[in-house]
């Protein structure tokens, strides 16, 4: 059996990918593992991450049971397998991944963390402040942008969900003195983050214009921690092109390092509710004008 703190994302995402070929299928573990002759509960440790090393033949074996015929997405796969146990990684496998591999990820976390500097957290948005994000971009096709709003709001039952991960986010305030959309957009994404943290939702610590310069200045991250003893966790840097995540322990403790930093001098609780409130009275102002 593996060690369960030696997974890393792409060990993740290898047995995941697996699971989801056999469900397509329509086979059961136990049918699978007669087919290949294996023991009866290969496939479950298989799909569970429970291994090391993962054989190229036994990956293609299971796609040809499974009847897979998307070979891009094959070998992507055994691609992942291969170096599964290298330590991080540029999400260049979309084949496998999706644009939801991130998300997919933020679903099993326990715990996430976020420093944003220049925006609200996706996580936390409202629909108005998202759309005028995708409006402003590269995305021009209607049904696409509606197509990522209802993700994002299917994304969005993580803070409502009782088994959902304890959320923290830091943003920045120039990322809510940036008039995204309009001067009305900006009030009532203020006052909803205001609320969830007033309903105890979320944790948001506002590193105000006053702290100055502040340890997580260098860009925005997330934080994911992972359920179980061993407490796995892994970096996620946000690009234009490539997501990177990073998952050695040494850059993984440097990141939380620097956002316990910064959350220490940050705005919280009742005293961020009110300055939230304060910045979107502005906005109303604005508005009004």
């Amino acid at each position: 059996m593996s060690d369960l703190s030696s997974q890393t994302v792409r060990h993740r995402r290898v047995s995941a990918e697996l699971k989801a070929m056999r469900e397509e299928a329509g086979r059961t573990s136990y049918e699978v593992a007669d087919a290949m002759g294996w023991h009866r509960t290969k496939v479950h440790r298989l799909e569970r991450g429970e291994w090391k090393r993962l054989r190229e033949q036994d990956v293609r074996a299971l796609a040809d049971y499974y009847g897979v015929d998307d070979q891009k997405r094959l070998e992507a796969v055994v691609a992942l397998a291969k170096t599964a146990s290298a330590k991080g990684w540029w999400s260049r496998y979309k084949d496998v991944l999706g644009p939801g591999s991130y998300v997919s990820l933020e679903a099993q976390a326990s715990h996430l963390r976020f420093y944003s500097g220049m925006l609200v957290p996706g996580l936390l948005q409202t629909p108005a402040y998202s759309e005028a994000i995708m409006r402003s971009g590269r995305i021009k096709d209607e049904e696409e942008i509606q197509r990522r709003l209802q993700a994002r709001a299917e994304r969005k039952a993580l803070i409502d969900s009782q088994n959902g991960p304890k959320v923290q986010a830091i943003v920045d305030q120039a990322a809510l003195n940036k008039t995204i959309g309009s001067p009305i957009t900006m009030a009532e994404q203020l006052l909803h983050l205001g609320k969830l943290v007033s309903l105890e939702k979320i944790e948001i610590g506002l590193a105000t214009d006053r702290l100055g310069a502040h340890t997580a200045l260098t860009g925005q991250f997330v934080l994911l921690d992972f359920p179980g003893d061993h407490g796995d966790s892994t970096v996620f840097i946000d690009n234009a092109h490539n997501g990177i995540f990073l998952e050695d322990p040494e850059e993984v403790e440097d990141y939380t390092d620097v956002f316990q930093a910064t959350w220490k001098l940050c705005l919280t609780g009742e005293s961020a509710t009110e300055f939230l409130v304060s910045l979107s009275e502005d906005f109303f102002k604005q508005a009004r004008r």
